[in-house]
């Protein structure tokens, strides 16, 4: 969880700064498999956490209302 929240605040302390920055793909991915199973697959891996932690809109997708991770041991 903590590696999410790293990438994510990453990713709005540079966009505050007006630089282009996402979470790598294969850091986003690893992460959705093990706490959001359920998200949208259809999507980069870096949009689908960034839309996960409210940080962004999905096309297509509704907005969540709340984080909801799933710390179930796999």
């Amino acid at each position: 969880m903590r590696i999410i929240e790293l990438a994510v605040r990453t990713y709005g302390i540079t966009r505050a700064l007006g630089l282009s920055w996402a979470p790598p793909d294969g850091l986003s991915a690893a992460n959705l498999a093990r706490l959001f199973p359920d998200v949208p697959s259809r999507h980069r891996p870096s949009d689908a956490l960034l839309w996960c932690t409210g940080r962004i809109p999905l096309p297509g997708v509704p907005r969540r209302a709340e984080r909801q991770r799933d710390g179930t041991v796999r």
